[in-house]
């Protein structure tokens, strides 16, 4: 693997108020892989994901991509870029169908004007083909291509999850952020959900960052994992040597976890 991370985040400190949220957080995650920050509730994960994407701002430190330093770009300018983002709250058009909603995706893409949408121009309409293709194939990939002219809403909540994914990869991200996507998943749903991050990952070679509570998806799943704890760091490593570290088990993963 390359030796320069694809996203690296250097003494990250946010405050809300007269509360530091994160406090000279730092990370580096390598192209290629699955890396996981876990930590107890109001460690400051969803605000590390929010500082990554320009939806919060920091008040010192620094976020690259690539090594080109993103931190004074906006949320919309780094979306360009290459970074997409899941939220744990489900954000499905449920008055849309399933091909539709993966159409949004494609959108960052396409390449023709407001005025040639409106007039309906023939570059407009092979733009659309081109982004109706390529969102069939995110559904195939998540196996929901056969629900493609389904209304969004009538999906069970685990297709809705897999929906939210389809239409994430849709974007063609080089850094997929995930917040909590197991979040009211079942055991069976959780697994396949696992697989299907490992696929993106492998199959598509996107990087994802996950912010998740389940603790056997993050153990199987992960290269590597970042524990944050009272908005610092705590721990960084395989999830062998998480799993060992004595620190971790203290603040958040407890006996029964192991």
């Amino acid at each position: 693997m390359s030796a320069e991370p694809l996203l690296r985040c250097q003494g990250v400190t946010v405050r809300f108020g007269g509360v530091t949220a994160l406090a000279d957080v730092a990370l580096d995650v390598r192209p290629g892989t699955i890396t996981s920050v876990i930590g107890p509730n109001g460690a400051g994960k969803t605000t590390l994901l929010g500082a990554i994407t320009g939806m919060v701002r920091p008040a010192s430190g620094a976020v690259a991509l690539s090594g080109r330093d993103i931190t004074a770009r906006p949320a919309h300018a780094r979306a360009r870029a290459g970074i997409v983002r899941t939220f744990q709250n489900l954000e499905v058009f449920t008055n849309m169908t399933v091909l539709e909603n993966v159409m949004t995706g494609c959108h960052r893409h396409v390449r023709y004007s407001a005025l040639a949408a409106l007039l309906r121009t023939p570059r407009y309409r092979r733009e659309e083909q081109r982004c109706r293709a390529h969102a069939m194939d995110r559904l195939a990939f998540v196996g929901l291509d056969d629900l493609a002219q389904a209304p969004a809403g009538d999906l069970a909540f685990g297709q809705q999850r897999a929906l939210e994914l389809a239409r994430a990869i849709a974007a063609d991200p080089a850094l997929l952020l995930l917040d909590e996507p197991a979040a009211g998943l079942n055991m069976a749903e959780t697994r396949a959900l696992g697989a299907l991050i490992r696929r993106i990952r492998d199959d598509l070679g996107v990087t994802v960052v996950l912010v998740e509570h389940d603790m056997d998806l993050v153990m199987t799943i992960s290269d590597e994992i970042m524990v944050l704890n009272h908005g610092c760091n705590l721990a960084l490593g395989t999830p062998q040597q998480i799993q060992k570290n004595p620190e971790v088990v203290r603040a958040y993963l407890g006996d029964d976890d192991l």
